[in-house]
Protein backbone atom coordinates (compact mmCIF):
# COMPACT_ATOMS: atom_id res chain seq x y z
CA UNK A 1 0.00 0.00 0.00
CA UNK A 2 2.83 2.18 0.70
CA UNK A 3 4.38 1.70 -2.32
CA UNK A 4 1.37 2.57 -4.50
CA UNK A 5 0.92 5.88 -2.34
CA UNK A 6 4.75 6.81 -3.18
CA UNK A 7 4.25 5.72 -6.99
CA UNK A 8 1.34 7.97 -6.79
CA UNK A 9 2.74 11.10 -5.52
CA UNK A 10 6.34 10.75 -7.95
CA UNK A 11 3.30 10.70 -10.99
CA UNK A 12 1.82 13.77 -9.85
CA UNK A 13 5.41 15.86 -8.94
CA UNK A 14 5.94 14.36 -12.52
CA UNK A 15 2.79 16.29 -14.10
CA UNK A 16 3.65 19.33 -12.28
CA UNK A 17 7.02 19.23 -13.19
CA UNK A 18 6.49 19.60 -17.15
CA UNK A 19 7.06 22.57 -18.85
CA UNK A 20 4.22 25.51 -19.39
CA UNK A 21 3.90 26.30 -23.00
CA UNK A 22 3.26 30.24 -23.68
CA UNK A 23 1.00 30.96 -26.24
CA UNK A 24 2.44 33.79 -29.03
CA UNK A 25 0.19 35.80 -31.02
CA UNK A 26 2.86 36.81 -33.29
CA UNK A 27 4.47 33.31 -34.22
CA UNK A 28 2.19 32.48 -37.15
CA UNK A 29 3.69 35.67 -38.82
CA UNK A 30 7.33 34.67 -38.84
CA UNK A 31 10.11 36.63 -38.92
CA UNK A 32 9.65 40.04 -39.83
CA UNK A 33 11.23 40.81 -43.36
CA UNK A 34 14.21 43.15 -44.16
CA UNK A 35 13.82 45.57 -47.01
CA UNK A 36 16.77 46.73 -48.63
CA UNK A 37 17.19 50.47 -48.26
CA UNK A 38 15.78 52.37 -51.38
CA UNK A 39 19.07 53.05 -53.76
CA UNK A 40 19.68 57.11 -55.24
CA UNK A 41 19.40 57.58 -58.51
CA UNK A 42 23.09 58.78 -59.46
CA UNK A 43 23.30 62.66 -60.05
CA UNK A 44 23.84 64.17 -63.67
CA UNK A 45 27.97 64.70 -63.96
CA UNK A 46 29.15 68.12 -63.65
CA UNK A 47 30.55 68.99 -66.82
CA UNK A 48 33.21 71.95 -66.92
CA UNK A 49 32.33 74.63 -69.13
CA UNK A 50 35.68 75.20 -72.01
CA UNK A 51 38.84 77.88 -71.69
CA UNK A 52 37.02 81.15 -72.17
CA UNK A 53 33.55 80.67 -71.19
CA UNK A 54 31.96 81.35 -67.70
CA UNK A 55 28.85 81.39 -65.77
CA UNK A 56 26.44 84.54 -66.47
CA UNK A 57 25.21 86.56 -63.51
CA UNK A 58 24.10 89.66 -64.70
CA UNK A 59 21.95 89.73 -67.82
CA UNK A 60 21.25 92.28 -70.54
CA UNK A 61 18.01 94.46 -69.96
CA UNK A 62 18.07 97.37 -72.66
CA UNK A 63 20.18 99.93 -73.92
CA UNK A 64 20.33 103.02 -72.75
CA UNK A 65 20.73 106.60 -74.16
CA UNK A 66 21.23 109.21 -71.75
CA UNK A 67 21.59 113.01 -72.33
CA UNK A 68 23.26 115.75 -69.53
CA UNK A 69 23.70 118.75 -71.54
CA UNK A 70 25.83 118.58 -74.25
CA UNK A 71 27.40 114.89 -73.14
CA UNK A 72 25.20 112.10 -74.24
CA UNK A 73 26.66 108.47 -73.30
CA UNK A 74 25.50 105.63 -74.37
CA UNK A 75 25.45 102.70 -71.80
CA UNK A 76 23.83 98.99 -71.11
CA UNK A 77 21.69 97.84 -68.59
CA UNK A 78 21.81 95.01 -66.62
CA UNK A 79 19.80 93.08 -64.36
CA UNK A 80 22.44 91.09 -61.28
CA UNK A 81 20.58 87.66 -61.60
CA UNK A 82 21.29 84.42 -63.43
CA UNK A 83 19.31 82.52 -65.89
CA UNK A 84 21.58 79.51 -66.10
CA UNK A 85 23.43 80.40 -69.50
CA UNK A 86 26.88 81.10 -70.38
CA UNK A 87 28.50 83.36 -72.43
CA UNK A 88 31.93 84.36 -73.63
CA UNK A 89 33.70 87.34 -75.32
CA UNK A 90 33.76 87.46 -79.09
CA UNK A 91 35.48 91.29 -80.02
CA UNK A 92 35.80 94.54 -77.98
CA UNK A 93 35.75 97.24 -80.37
CA UNK A 94 36.11 100.89 -80.32
CA UNK A 95 34.62 104.19 -81.85
CA UNK A 96 34.08 103.95 -84.76
CA UNK A 97 35.81 100.53 -85.53
CA UNK A 98 34.47 97.87 -87.62
CA UNK A 99 33.47 94.07 -86.33
CA UNK A 100 33.35 91.07 -88.23
CA UNK A 101 30.20 90.48 -85.60
CA UNK A 102 28.83 93.36 -86.91
CA UNK A 103 25.06 92.79 -87.80
CA UNK A 104 24.80 89.65 -86.02
CA UNK A 105 23.94 90.77 -82.53
CA UNK A 106 19.89 90.75 -81.26
CA UNK A 107 19.81 94.51 -79.97
CA UNK A 108 22.08 95.66 -82.86
CA UNK A 109 24.90 98.25 -82.71
CA UNK A 110 23.70 102.38 -82.50
CA UNK A 111 25.77 104.92 -84.16
CA UNK A 112 26.83 108.26 -82.42
CA UNK A 113 25.72 111.49 -84.05
CA UNK A 114 28.01 111.59 -86.33
CA UNK A 115 27.30 108.37 -87.99
CA UNK A 116 29.91 106.36 -86.57
CA UNK A 117 29.54 103.41 -84.50
CA UNK A 118 29.94 103.05 -80.64
CA UNK A 119 32.06 101.33 -78.97
CA UNK A 120 31.35 98.15 -76.78
CA UNK A 121 31.94 94.12 -76.86
CA UNK A 122 30.03 91.37 -78.26
CA UNK A 123 29.12 88.47 -76.42
CA UNK A 124 27.53 85.03 -77.33
CA UNK A 125 25.39 83.45 -75.11
CA UNK A 126 25.32 79.48 -74.50
CA UNK A 127 22.94 77.32 -72.70
CA UNK A 128 23.93 73.51 -71.36
CA UNK A 129 22.23 70.61 -73.75
CA UNK A 130 22.68 66.78 -74.30
CA UNK A 131 25.25 67.38 -76.34
CA UNK A 132 27.24 70.19 -74.19
CA UNK A 133 27.19 73.98 -74.44
CA UNK A 134 25.10 75.67 -77.40
CA UNK A 135 25.33 78.72 -78.72
CA UNK A 136 22.01 80.40 -78.70
CA UNK A 137 22.47 84.12 -79.39
CA UNK A 138 24.90 87.62 -79.70
CA UNK A 139 24.26 90.63 -77.79
CA UNK A 140 26.38 93.99 -77.95
CA UNK A 141 27.11 95.75 -74.60
CA UNK A 142 27.43 99.67 -75.77
CA UNK A 143 29.78 101.70 -73.67
CA UNK A 144 30.67 105.38 -75.36
CA UNK A 145 30.00 108.99 -75.14
CA UNK A 146 29.91 111.91 -77.41
CA UNK A 147 30.39 115.37 -76.56
CA UNK A 148 27.84 117.89 -78.85
CA UNK A 149 29.32 121.15 -80.52
CA UNK A 150 28.30 124.32 -78.07
CA UNK A 151 30.01 127.02 -80.39
CA UNK A 152 28.25 125.91 -83.19
CA UNK A 153 28.75 128.91 -85.95
CA UNK A 154 25.51 130.38 -86.21
CA UNK A 155 23.81 129.77 -89.97
CA UNK A 156 23.69 133.39 -91.54
CA UNK A 157 21.19 134.63 -94.89
CA UNK A 158 22.37 135.69 -97.64
CA UNK A 159 23.06 139.67 -97.40
CA UNK A 160 22.58 142.19 -99.92
CA UNK A 161 25.23 143.78 -100.64
CA UNK A 162 25.78 147.50 -102.48
CA UNK A 163 28.19 147.28 -105.27
CA UNK A 164 30.65 150.18 -104.28
CA UNK A 165 30.93 152.95 -107.17
CA UNK A 166 33.46 152.22 -110.21
CA UNK A 167 36.48 153.75 -110.11
CA UNK A 168 38.96 153.89 -113.10
CA UNK A 169 42.23 151.67 -113.19
CA UNK A 170 44.64 153.20 -111.88
CA UNK A 171 48.31 152.34 -112.49
CA UNK A 172 50.33 152.16 -109.30
CA UNK A 173 51.83 155.66 -110.13
CA UNK A 174 49.66 157.60 -112.63
CA UNK A 175 51.25 160.94 -114.16
CA UNK A 176 48.82 163.30 -115.28
CA UNK A 177 48.85 166.49 -116.60
CA UNK A 178 46.58 169.01 -115.49
CA UNK A 179 45.63 172.34 -117.76
CA UNK A 180 44.24 175.26 -116.47
CA UNK A 181 41.22 177.02 -117.55
CA UNK A 182 43.38 180.66 -117.86
CA UNK A 183 46.69 179.47 -119.38
CA UNK A 184 47.44 176.41 -121.17
CA UNK A 185 50.57 177.20 -120.95
CA UNK A 186 51.24 176.34 -116.96
CA UNK A 187 50.98 172.60 -116.50
CA UNK A 188 51.04 170.76 -112.94
CA UNK A 189 51.57 167.50 -112.10
CA UNK A 190 49.41 165.52 -110.02
CA UNK A 191 50.76 162.17 -108.82
CA UNK A 192 47.80 159.58 -107.74
CA UNK A 193 48.91 156.26 -105.07
CA UNK A 194 47.23 153.16 -105.39
CA UNK A 195 45.22 152.28 -102.53
CA UNK A 196 47.46 150.35 -99.72
CA UNK A 197 45.73 146.22 -99.82
CA UNK A 198 44.56 145.29 -96.09
CA UNK A 199 46.34 142.54 -94.67
CA UNK A 200 44.48 139.33 -94.17
CA UNK A 201 44.09 138.29 -90.57
CA UNK A 202 46.33 134.69 -89.70
CA UNK A 203 43.53 132.03 -89.00
CA UNK A 204 43.57 131.63 -85.32
CA UNK A 205 45.42 128.43 -83.98
CA UNK A 206 43.32 125.25 -82.48
CA UNK A 207 43.69 124.96 -78.71
CA UNK A 208 43.92 121.62 -77.99
CA UNK A 209 42.56 120.88 -74.02
CA UNK A 210 43.72 118.53 -71.55
CA UNK A 211 42.85 117.05 -68.19
CA UNK A 212 45.20 115.08 -66.34
CA UNK A 213 46.29 113.42 -62.88
CA UNK A 214 49.63 115.48 -62.49
CA UNK A 215 50.61 119.02 -63.52
CA UNK A 216 52.92 117.63 -66.02
CA UNK A 217 51.71 113.91 -66.69
CA UNK A 218 49.98 112.93 -69.85
CA UNK A 219 46.49 114.10 -70.74
CA UNK A 220 43.70 111.25 -70.36
CA UNK A 221 40.21 110.86 -71.32
CA UNK A 222 39.36 108.39 -69.18
CA UNK A 223 40.14 107.85 -65.40
CA UNK A 224 39.07 104.97 -62.63
CA UNK A 225 38.70 105.93 -59.56
CA UNK A 226 38.13 104.47 -56.15
CA UNK A 227 34.76 105.08 -54.06
CA UNK A 228 35.90 107.69 -52.18
CA UNK A 229 38.99 108.38 -52.87
CA UNK A 230 40.08 111.73 -53.63
CA UNK A 231 41.36 112.79 -56.61
CA UNK A 232 43.06 115.84 -58.29
CA UNK A 233 42.57 116.54 -61.81
CA UNK A 234 44.52 119.57 -63.67
CA UNK A 235 43.27 121.27 -66.36
CA UNK A 236 45.38 121.90 -69.29
CA UNK A 237 45.55 123.34 -72.73
CA UNK A 238 47.90 123.66 -75.71
CA UNK A 239 48.93 124.98 -78.97
CA UNK A 240 50.59 122.82 -81.48
CA UNK A 241 52.84 120.82 -79.14
CA UNK A 242 53.43 123.84 -77.19
CA UNK A 243 51.69 124.18 -73.59
CA UNK A 244 50.19 127.19 -72.74
CA UNK A 245 49.00 128.66 -69.17
CA UNK A 246 45.35 128.37 -68.08
CA UNK A 247 43.97 131.40 -66.75
CA UNK A 248 41.11 129.89 -65.20
CA UNK A 249 38.14 126.69 -65.46
CA UNK A 250 34.61 125.79 -64.32
CA UNK A 251 32.88 122.73 -64.20
CA UNK A 252 29.79 123.44 -66.44
CA UNK A 253 27.70 119.95 -66.94
CA UNK A 254 27.87 115.90 -65.22
CA UNK A 255 28.41 114.92 -61.78
CA UNK A 256 31.16 116.60 -59.91
CA UNK A 257 31.15 114.62 -57.09
CA UNK A 258 31.54 115.08 -52.99
CA UNK A 259 33.69 118.84 -54.43
CA UNK A 260 33.92 121.71 -52.29
CA UNK A 261 34.68 124.02 -55.65
CA UNK A 262 33.32 123.92 -59.13
CA UNK A 263 36.02 126.65 -60.48
CA UNK A 264 39.36 127.98 -59.62
CA UNK A 265 42.27 129.53 -61.54
CA UNK A 266 44.25 127.59 -63.52
CA UNK A 267 47.43 126.50 -61.27
CA UNK A 268 44.53 125.39 -58.76
CA UNK A 269 43.35 121.39 -59.59
CA UNK A 270 40.12 119.93 -59.82
CA UNK A 271 39.30 118.17 -56.20
CA UNK A 272 36.47 115.75 -55.19
CA UNK A 273 35.41 112.19 -54.68
CA UNK A 274 32.83 110.01 -55.26
CA UNK A 275 30.76 108.10 -52.58
CA UNK A 276 28.34 106.58 -54.86
CA UNK A 277 29.04 104.36 -57.77
CA UNK A 278 27.20 104.88 -61.19
CA UNK A 279 25.13 102.30 -62.64
CA UNK A 280 26.40 98.98 -63.82
CA UNK A 281 28.68 99.93 -67.04
CA UNK A 282 28.31 103.32 -66.81
CA UNK A 283 30.90 106.32 -65.91
CA UNK A 284 30.61 109.80 -64.49
CA UNK A 285 31.14 112.61 -67.05
CA UNK A 286 32.50 115.60 -66.76
CA UNK A 287 32.36 118.69 -68.90
CA UNK A 288 34.70 121.66 -68.50
CA UNK A 289 35.30 125.19 -69.70
CA UNK A 290 38.88 126.04 -70.10
CA UNK A 291 39.93 130.00 -69.79
CA UNK A 292 42.98 130.55 -71.95
CA UNK A 293 44.71 133.88 -72.68
CA UNK A 294 47.91 134.20 -73.85
CA UNK A 295 49.65 135.97 -76.70
CA UNK A 296 49.55 133.08 -78.60
CA UNK A 297 45.80 132.51 -79.01
CA UNK A 298 44.28 135.61 -77.19
CA UNK A 299 41.33 135.22 -75.10
CA UNK A 300 39.35 132.01 -75.67
CA UNK A 301 37.52 129.44 -74.32
CA UNK A 302 37.95 125.88 -75.15
CA UNK A 303 35.53 122.67 -73.70
CA UNK A 304 37.39 119.39 -72.26
CA UNK A 305 35.87 116.13 -70.96
CA UNK A 306 36.74 113.50 -68.56
CA UNK A 307 35.16 109.88 -68.03
CA UNK A 308 35.43 109.14 -64.42
CA UNK A 309 34.89 104.99 -63.73
CA UNK A 310 34.17 104.42 -59.46
CA UNK A 311 35.60 100.91 -58.48
CA UNK A 312 34.23 99.79 -55.39
CA UNK A 313 35.48 98.33 -52.33
CA UNK A 314 37.68 101.44 -51.20
CA UNK A 315 35.04 103.22 -49.15
CA UNK A 316 36.72 104.46 -45.90
CA UNK A 317 35.84 107.04 -42.96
Amino acid sequence: MKRRTAAAILAVFAVWSTPALAWDPFREDGLPETSEPDRELDPAPFIAPPPGLYYVTDTYVADVVTSSGPLTTYSTSTVHESTGSYARVLDTVGTGASSGFDGTAFNGRRALGDGRSVAGTYYENYVLGDGGFVPVSIVFFQDDAELARLLAAPTQGPRSVTPAPAMPSVSPATTRLVTTACCAANRSVVTIASPTPTPTPAPARPIRPGISLLPASAPLARVEVLRGRAVSLYLRAFVDDREVPVRSWTVIAGDPGETLATSGSGSVPFRTSWRHLPQPGAAYEILFRIDVDSPDTGHRVVDATIAVVVRSPALEN
